[in-house]
């Protein structure tokens, strides 16, 4: 299997091709597929789409992604600037003699974790632990900073079930500048039920189970992060995109199963993800889980969204593919529903920034910044069919069991998503370092009801320290129809354990939330937008459990 193991190099400007060469329609300018039954080691692939020339970066035992086991003696991880290189902010770790950056930390449940945060950087900083059930002093919600040169040392025991979380920077005000930049990685917790399906499955990570890291960037300045007003109404989007930090990436594959386990990185980008075929023709896979680990059974999709933050777990089968054939993973068109940007009378004239969120794939850039819109079409990953592989084992029925998803008894909170006085806010609030507007207390369980307003755009709505259940969706848009699988509104990617949860302009969504937790005295969380740009601008509240 090719991967991209050159894992400090420099990604060349000269290299960089846009994404409109991706954009919708692309596929029927690609080449005839070749009819092959062997395809030896001479072969080249030459019916495949020029464009998809470099090789997925896999993680390995070192270097970017690296997998690094945590869960003994303390871990260094020192934020560092890597001038001329992409990332150009990551987190350097060496262990063993072993040098990583952005490390793919790994640990089981029940361990016991010491990860020391070294602020190379000439600003401050912190990590927070997204997903994680945490104590505040440990959750790294930016209300403590590291400064320049200091450092930090988180102490937790690993308290969530298996799932693929991730760390990331959290300073107020800069996470999206910090993150943007490289400054991230993702920690991998495993537990029986973890074990027992990848024995089900014969999966082996770093070969047949692989994460996939979304994001996009702008190609002009890959490293330069300078928002316009127009950038933080709506969010930042490149006109490039990025699977594992890699350009234009392509993975050898054999005809069988394989699992990808997904986070979108980007700082605003929504997903709509399916997997397509050389012939043009869908291909189906099963969804396994989401934010906080597997999902109780399988269940079948053809795509799904995903918004910045969240993560999903997928199993796809190219059982049926032939030998020289590829698949594409994409990112398909759709609505955006950046309703903010539409004229709120018959009168009133559009401005330039009504592009960014509505114009068509191949002509949606604003003049400020030349990025695709969100909701533009274009293929993100090629899967290149090299060779056959033995028959798959059964699948299992059963993944793991959840905790019940049941309301609360007693009123819902209600939390009013919407834009007010040039700032997108909560319940008409902005973040306060000195308020704490929802107080709950301790032991509580709450159901929130989160309503988007009609004149708004989606909103990946983030809490810390908890993961919730998804309950309802109400007055959802038409576009998420073919998704909904029960009498609730819910989409598949509701069905599990959940810490960020998209809500669209006019829909209401139902969360229930558990807040037991074993730490001592009161903690304070926060619950906001994961668009960077509207968490930086204040679309955040604090959180304070009894």
């Amino acid at each position: 299997m090719a991967a991209y193991n050159d894992d400090f190099a420099l990604l060349r400007p000269g290299r960089r091709r846009a994404l409109s060469g991706f954009a919708a329609g692309a596929l029927a300018a690609f080449l005839p597929r070749a009819v092959a039954t062997t395809l030896s080691a001479s072969d080249d692939l030459c019916t495949t789409p020029a464009q998809f020339d470099v090789p997925l970066r896999i993680p390995a035992q070192r270097g970017l992604m690296g997998r690094l086991v945590v869960g003994g003696d303390p871990v260094v991880l020192r934020a560092v600037s890597r001038a001329g290189n992409a990332p150009r902010l990551a987190y350097a770790a060496n262990v063993g003699g072993r040098e990583y950056l952005n490390p793919t930390l790994v640990a089981r449940t029940g361990a016991r974790v010491r990860i020391v945060l070294a602020n190379g950087l000439a600003e401050p900083t912190v990590t927070h632990w997204h997903g994680f059930t945490q104590d505040t002093g440990n959750d790294g919600n930016g209300e403590t900073l590291v400064a320049p040169g200091k450092s930090f040392e988180y102490a937790f025991t690993v308290r969530n079930r298996s799932g693929l979380y991730w760390y990331h920077p959290h300073p107020h005000g800069a996470t999206a500048a910090q993150l943007y930049r490289g400054l991230f990685g993702l920690f991998a917790i495993e537990d029986d039920d973890e074990l027992a399906l990848r024995r089900s499955l014969a999966l082996v990570p770093g070969a047949t189970e692989l994460p996939l890291i979304l994001h996009d960037r702008r190609s002009s300045a890959p490293d330069a992060y300078a928002p316009t007003e127009s950038d933080q109404l709506h969010g930042w989007y490149g006109d490039e995109a990025l699977v594992n930090f890699t350009p234009r990436p392509y993975l050898d594959v054999a005809a069988r199963r394989y699992r990808f386990r997904i986070l979108n990185a980007a700082n605003a980008r929504v997903f709509r993800l399916g997997i397509r075929g050389d012939d043009g023709a869908p291909i189906p896979f099963l969804l396994l889980g989401t934010d906080g680990g597997l999902i109780e059974r399988p269940l079948p999709a053809d795509e799904l969204f995903l918004a910045p933050a969240e993560r999903v777990d997928v199993l796809v089968d190219f059982g049926r593919l032939p030998i020289g054939g590829f698949a594409l993973l994409e990112t398909r068109a759709f609505d955006p529903m950046h309703a903010e940007l539409r004229p709120r009378r018959s009168t009133d004239a559009p401005t330039d920034a009504m592009a960014h969120g509505t114009a068509p794939a191949q002509d949606n850039a604003t003049p400020a910044s030349h990025s695709h819109s969100d909701g533009a079409a274009f293929a993100l990953l090629q899967f290149r069919i090299r060779e056959r592989a033995a028959r798959a084992a059964p699948m299992p029925t059963r993944l793991s069991t959840l905790p019940v998803a049941s309301a609360a008894p007693g009123s819902e909170r209600p939390l009013r998503l919407g834009f007010a006085k040039g700032r997108w806010r909560i319940n008409d609030l902005v973040y306060d370092v000195a308020a704490t507007p929802i107080v709950v207390a301790r032991n509580a369980v709450e159901t929130w009801l989160i309503r988007n307003y009609h004149t708004s755009m989606p909103h990946a709505m983030h809490l810390h320290g908890f993961q919730f259940r998804v309950l309802e969706r109400e007055t959802s848009p038409d576009p998420l129809a073919s998704l909904v699988v029960d009498a609730q509104g819910r989409q598949a990617t509701d069905l599990g354990l959940k810490d960020t949860v998209l809500v669209w302009p006019g829909e209401s969504v139902k969360i229930a939330i558990d807040f037991r937790h074993p730490f001592a005295g009161a903690q304070t969380y926060l619950f906001h937008c994961h668009n960077l740009e509207h968490e930086d601008g204040g679309m955040m509240l604090r959180v304070k459990v009894g």
